[in-house]
């Protein structure tokens, strides 16, 4: 580029080169772990950069200025301390931690990061300057640049996407004056420039500010194809050391998510990243746990080491009964599938009980349920794992289940707080939460409630000043901050309410990316609270107003039959009972009507036994004049039934057509499940009948949950919802079965 005399023109071209060097060595400075206000490193860069295009320009300055340090050095060294050998250790030092690093084989040292990303910043510099000031083409720049920002994107590093439409910005501006500057002609420049500098920024910023959502369209089988047929393409944000033979798989920790900054300080800025790490095969989102901490110190938590149980794969280490698995729990399988990901732990929800995986080797599992498999898991490598999944609290409540705090054998550890760093207005205000709440669980919803709805949610938080307890600056100063900051606060507010809790650290599996397959990232890793609630044990609770709460059926009930059931009743008499267990609607006269049916197969009686013929005309003539005639009494039944549900309130209405729904739906092959939950039953099938619902099984279960166990009266529009559903389930199950068969289901056996 020709030498501009224009002292604006000077200035543009100055800021440009400096914004091309920040845009490369902030991404080095990420890379190596520099900690500097990014106001600061801009300082820096901005002053490092002209330094380094004044020597270039002037190299007679440069050479003096070196010779003058190189006599000072020598003098220095013979005459006051040999400083010689301290430089000349300072820098093998630095040139072996800098090969190492190059090598993956370590960090860069701490004392070497601002020292090698001072010569980073001469370097990109050197180059940059050499490009623009020296008369080289423009375009050298790219193959540097660019080929530098994938690189760092591919590997993790999302602020490569910034940094690339910074470099953008100043590229397409220097194109414009690359080839407009040359022409002399006053007049046309500044307009020219103006235009070029405002479109420039605008081209690139409308690129970053549309609209993006992370629910994009995905073709997962034609990925999956890809991936087979070209498998450099899944790994190309991708580390070999993840392989088997790396041998490398490690414990969970969770400082390596980006979420903690500092091992051993909870809170501060956060680093994600969107690596993806494991796929999950799973009928719903569901908690993936990792870790579970005991003991709080007032900036940070650690696990008290447990004992760890030695269980064979496929072995069942629940300790729950038979009896307990089939009344209180509902049996689950996951799969798990790392992805560029070693660990030594096995994820899983609560509560597990089997693993299954590829080899024969021995699982290691504590008391806390933490599954620790220590021959690794590896990239593509894939484990299941069978959970004893707790059902709704209302529903274990009203089963009779009875679990007490005396029963933990470490009571003491999930109570244990730092007495002499917890605040008073602590104190005060849990007393305060929970002074109107009748048992544990009251106590627990509240102290959720409170945090969901007294706090902002925001992954931009400072550090936590030092000497402060961790919990008190987030209530009453921070009140900002991520899921560390809510769950932290949750389980010590339960422990000063006498309640047991356990901090647990992990991954949250929520971004479907096809039914039923989830995909997890470092930037899904979360931390939520599990507290120790009477009658029905371990709970999880969601403090942190980002993420949604499962439903818990506080208000469900049984009645007296279903309680008084003895726990040695079989499964198949359980299924009798579903209709109470899920909350039916069961019409006396209908039963009534119901139990006068005739049992056609008891009166049918074989032909071959020598019946006289008239005996079997007669026989065929009932026939045909009972098939019309339940037809006509199924019918009146039909009508009978619809006229006195039109008479229920909303409220009853919406229960009565939910179940009616619930009837069609089994028919068509999706009965729900022993012990499932509407909501679990809604997310399980809804994926089955998506392309024809006009309003969705999803949404009719909420009107139907929210009619049934909250105190709020369901609209008109409600009604007409189930109606409109219920109609069209009806026309589906016709052609699902055929007129014939649907008519005969409908009124003659009684479709409800």
């Amino acid at each position: 580029m020709d030498r501009i005399s224009n002292k604006s023109e000077n200035l543009i071209i100055n800021l440009l080169y400096a914004s091309f060097v920040f845009s490369l060595v902030y991404l080095f400075g990420l890379g190596i772990g520099l900690k500097i206000n990014i106001m600061l490193q801009v300082l820096i860069v901005f002053l490092g950069s002209m330094m380094v295009k004044f020597f270039l320009l002037n190299p007679l300055i440069l050479y003096g200025i070196i010779a003058i340090s190189s006599i000072i050095t020598i003098l220095i060294h013979r005459f006051a301390a040999p400083i010689l050998f301290t430089i000349v250790e300072r820098v093998l030092y630095l040139s072996k931690n800098i090969i190492a690093n190059f090598r993956g084989k370590e960090n860069i040292a701490s004392d070497n990061i601002l020292l090698f990303w001072g010569i980073l910043i001469i370097l990109v510099s050197l180059f940059t300057a050499f490009i623009l000031f020296r008369g080289k083409t423009i375009y050298l720049l790219l193959p540097i640049y660019i080929s530098t920002f994938l690189y760092y994107w591919y590997n993790f590093f999302n602020q490569a996407y910034w940094m690339i439409s910074i470099f953008l910005i100043a590229f397409f501006i220097l194109m414009g004056l690359d080839k407009y500057s040359k022409k002399k002609i006053q007049n046309l420049y500044a307009p020219w420039l103006k235009i070029l500098t405002n479109y420039s920024i605008l081209i690139v910023f409308i690129a970053l500010l549309l609209p993006k959502n992370y629910n994009y369209i995905e073709w997962f089988w034609l990925q999956q194809k890809v991936y087979t047929a070209f498998p450099f393409v899944e790994n190309l944000r991708s580390y070999d050391k993840y392989t088997r033979k790396s041998g490398e798989a490690i414990l969970f920790d969770f400082s390596t998510t980006g979420f903690q900054s500092k091992i051993s300080k909870l809170g501060g800025p956060v680093n994600l990243s969107n690596k993806k790490i494991m796929t999950v095969y799973a009928d719903d989102s569901i908690y993936l746990r990792g870790n579970v901490k005991h003991v709080y110190t007032g900036d940070s938590w650690d696990s008290i080491l447990k004992p760890l149980y030695d269980y064979k794969l496929g072995e069942d280490f629940s300790k729950l009964t038979y009896k307990e698995q089939q009344y209180f729990y509902k049996e689950e399988h996951i799969i798990i599938t790392n992805n560029d990901f070693a660990s030594t732990t096995l994820f899983s929800p609560y509560k597990p009980s089997k693993v299954n995986f590829k080899d024969n080797h021995i699982l290691k599992v504590n008391n806390d349920d933490v599954i620790i498999f220590p021959n690794g898991v590896y990239d593509r490598e894939s484990y299941t794992i069978e959970i004893q999944k707790p059902l709704p609290y209302g529903i274990l409540v009203s089963t009779g289940m009875e679990n007490k705090k005396t029963y933990l054998p470490d009571l003491n550890i999930y109570l244990q707080i730092p007495n002499e760093k917890i605040t008073e207005r602590i104190r005060n205000l849990v007393n305060e939460i929970v002074k109107d709440a009748e048992n544990d669980f009251g106590k627990a919803v509240a102290i959720e409630n409170y945090l969901r709805t007294n706090y902002k949610y925001s992954l931009d938080v400072k550090y936590v000043p030092e000497h402060r307890e961790f919990v008190d600056y987030f209530l009453f100063e921070e009140k900002r901050g991520y899921c560390t900051y809510y769950a932290t606060s949750m389980a010590v507010m339960l422990r000063l309410a006498e309640i047991p809790s356990r901090y647990i650290e992990g991954y949250l599996a929520k971004d479907l990316i096809e039914d039923g397959i989830y995909e997890v990232k470092h930037e899904n890793a979360h931390a939520w609270v599990e507290a120790f609630i009477e009658p029905v044990g371990w709970m999880t609770f969601e403090p942190t107003p980002a993420y949604p709460v499962e439903s818990r059926l506080e208000n469900y009930q049984l009645n007296e039959s279903h309680k008084n059931m003895e726990l040695n009743e079989s499964r198949e008499n359980i299924r009798t009972h579903r209709n109470d267990i899920d909350g039916q609607i069961i019409d006396s006269d209908q039963i009534a009507m119901d139990e006068m049916k005739p049992n056609y197969e008891e009166n049918y009686e074989d032909t071959s036994t020598g019946l006289p013929s008239n005996t079997i005309g007669l026989f065929i003539v009932l026939l045909l004049l009972i098939i019309p005639l339940k037809s006509l009494v199924g019918l009146l039944q039909y009508s009978y039934g619809e006229a006195k549900a039109k008479k229920l309130s909303n409220n009853k209405r919406v229960i009565y057509l939910y179940q009616q729904i619930l009837r069609l739906k089994e028919l068509m092959g999706c009965p729900q499940l022993y012990g499932e939950t509407h909501y679990e039953y809604a997310n399980r099938i809804a994926y089955k009948f998506h392309s024809y619902d006009d309003i969705g099984i999803k949404e009719i279960t909420e009107i139907f949950v929210k009619s049934k166990y909250s105190n709020s009266i369901s609209s008109d529009e409600n009604v007409l919802k189930l109606e409109m559903y219920r109609k069209t389930m009806e026309k589906r199950l016709k052609n699902y079965l055929g007129k014939m068969r649907y008519y005969y289901q409908k009124y003659v056996k009684g479709i409800y």
